[in-house]
């Protein structure tokens, strides 16, 4: 099978409580992210975290938009039930155009946060219901460009979209979901906390409403925390303090309660199923979640919110890593 695609999901880590501080040294790492050469750069949308202070998507997005130059660029996940159709199809219009063809769009309903829902009226089961009928709402207007002859206030979307429509995955669980994703040709994306069988119960689910449908069975996109270094200990040194501490969050948050499903709750777990060893081992790994999982593209998350060192195990994925995986 074929290497999947290199991404770097940013986080905007926060280890001094300082957000400003931390959104403007993550926009420093995407910049040496773009230049280094990664296909992808995502953000993802997190509220009411300081640890991950990126709640204002798509004001990030535009500043992803003008930060970088190569890379695909989205949103993994974007919460479309917390938005109206219309002002987000404005939105991802301009930035499709500003971005200039290199916007993408990963989905989530947000249910695995049902204290985020009922800010918003919001229960997991209506968000996934609305997920559904927002991306349709999306999906309509951004294919209405507004033609030049259209009076002041008449349907149509302005700025137009620039192309025929935008790449699309979901992040869901739900088998509805999943099938309607499979069934509309979207892509699938996998968190890195999420075990091997949930992942491959996803991407089964979506390639079979795919099949029904008469597309192509869906790409993967699969999150994993990672860090590459010279030696095995030395990688696991710098990931183990990281995922421990992120262990910790997950258990005062309540994510990840079913182990048979979630892997955030136990940091062993997590370092096993992370990209983290020497660079030969992680370079072995990396490739093998093709064939494992089933991955063509493959976002990681550097294991520290050390300027520094985060940048350095990005380095790390380009210089020591990526030629192996030639090899």
């Amino acid at each position: 099978m074929a290497i999947p695609d290199l991404g770097y999901l940013a986080l905007s880590e926060n280890p001094s409580a300082e957000a400003g501080r931390a959104l403007i040294r993550q926009f420093v790492l995407v910049r040496e992210a773009d230049r280094m050469g990664y296909d992808d750069i995502w953000l993802g949308e997190h509220h009411a975290d300081g640890a991950w202070p990126q709640s204002a998507i798509v004001a990030l997005l535009g500043h992803l938009a003008a930060a970088s130059t190569k890379a695909r660029i989205g949103a993994l996940p974007l919460l479309p039930a917390l938005r109206r159709a219309q002002p987000l199809a404005e939105d991802l219009a301009t930035l499709d155009l500003l971005s200039k063809g290199r916007l993408e769009l990963a989905v989530a309903s947000g249910a695995a946060q049902p204290g985020l829902l009922a800010t918003h009226g919001l229960t997991p089961a209506t968000a996934r219901d609305r997920l559904i009928t927002v991306m349709a709402e999306l999906q309509q207007i951004l294919g209405t460009p507004r033609t030049p002859q259209a009076q002041p206030g008449s349907a149509g979307l302005v700025p137009a979209l620039g192309r025929p429509h935008i790449p699309t995955w979901l992040a869901a669980d739900d088998e509805s979901g999943l099938r309607h994703a499979g069934a509309q040709g979207w892509g699938v994306v996998a968190a890195a906390t999420h075990t091997q069988a949930r992942v491959l119960r996803a991407h089964r689910i979506a390639s079979e409403a795919a099949a029904a449908a008469g597309l192509a069975a869906p790409p993967l996109l699969l999150a994993r925390f990672a860090c590459s270094a010279d030696t095995h200990d030395a990688a696991v040194a710098i990931a183990r303090p990281y995922l421990e501490s992120f262990a910790l969050r997950a258990k005062a948050a309540g994510w990840g309660a079913d182990p048979a499903r979630s892997l955030a709750t136990d940091p062993e777990a997590l370092l096993a199923e992370s990209l983290v060893g020497s660079h030969a081992e992680v370079a072995q790994r990396f490739s093998a979640l093709s064939s494992t999982h089933g991955a063509s593209r493959v976002a990681i998350v550097p294991t520290s919110g050390q300027f520094d060192t985060h940048k350095h195990i990005l380095a790390a994925f380009v210089d020591e890593v990526r030629p192996l995986l030639d090899d």
